[in-house]
């Protein structure tokens, strides 16, 4: 059975990254000068560089091209492990951008979380983290005001666990997550710099102090063609 014309496509772009005839950061041609290359439509193309970006072999630059990528993120899904840490175990140096940072009043569903009352007084952060000027997570942060009375802008564009655990004394104990895949919305395509409705890894994490009380309600939007998810499991 003939192969369809745009698994050929696929193909050929995997050998070229596998034989090193594109390079990380290479850009690749355009869906136009592949159309004429391959002698097919444009939808064709555009579905074998939306299959190579979903399998993180590519990524999309808004409004500069489609590039080879960078070895995919592995965050584990076990354990409790900030994000500095997941760069610096690759070597990628750690920048935090923060959009919003503001007093809010807890809803149900964060006061639920916070084990706060409705009404509380919330800190709300948003904020982008990158893995060497390339952003790869948007944040947003729930947080109980009582708890960090003296917290920052510009502690935030640093390790805010670092903050918990070496300015603060406390101790993080675990966390509840909920992990899914969507597609981004036009604010978190914005933040990521990607185009919307491409594909996201969703987490809701829930994280709490050694004596039992949640600090944090987050939730977190990553890169799919920068992240992947690695459980490891034992016989039981």
């Amino acid at each position: 059975m003939a192969i369809p014309i745009y698994q050929v496509i696929e193909n050929d772009i995997k050998r070229d990254i596998k034989e090193g005839r594109l390079q990380q950061g290479d850009i690749i041609p355009s869906e136009n000068e592949l159309k004429d290359m391959y002698k097919v439509s444009r939808m064709t193309v555009r579905q074998a560089l939306n299959n190579l970006v979903n399998d993180g072999y590519l990524y999309r630059h808004k409004g500069k091209g489609t590039f080879v990528s960078s070895r995919k993120i592995e965050k584990s899904i076990h354990g409790v492990r900030g994000f500095t840490e997941e760069m610096e175990s690759m070597n990628k140096k750690v920048s935090n951008k923060v959009i919003s940072f503001e007093s809010k009043i807890a809803t149900e569903e964060i006061a639920d979380k916070l084990f706060l009352n409705v009404g509380d007084e919330i800190i709300y952060i948003e904020r982008v983290r990158s893995g060497d000027g390339e952003p790869v997570l948007f944040e947003q942060l729930h947080l109980p005001k009582a708890l960090f009375k003296d917290l920052n802008k510009k502690i935030m564009t640093g390790s805010f666990y670092n903050y918990i655990e070496n300015t603060l004394n406390m101790r993080i104990s675990h966390t509840i997550q909920s992990i899914e895949a969507k597609l981004s919305d036009q604010k978190t395509a914005s933040a990521l710099n990607i185009e919307k409705n491409q594909p996201v890894l969703f987490i809701m994490r829930n994280t709490f102090l050694s004596n039992g009380r949640p600090f944090e309600y987050v939730k977190s939007y990553y890169r799919a063609d920068s992240y992947r998810f690695v459980q490891h499991a034992v016989k039981g």
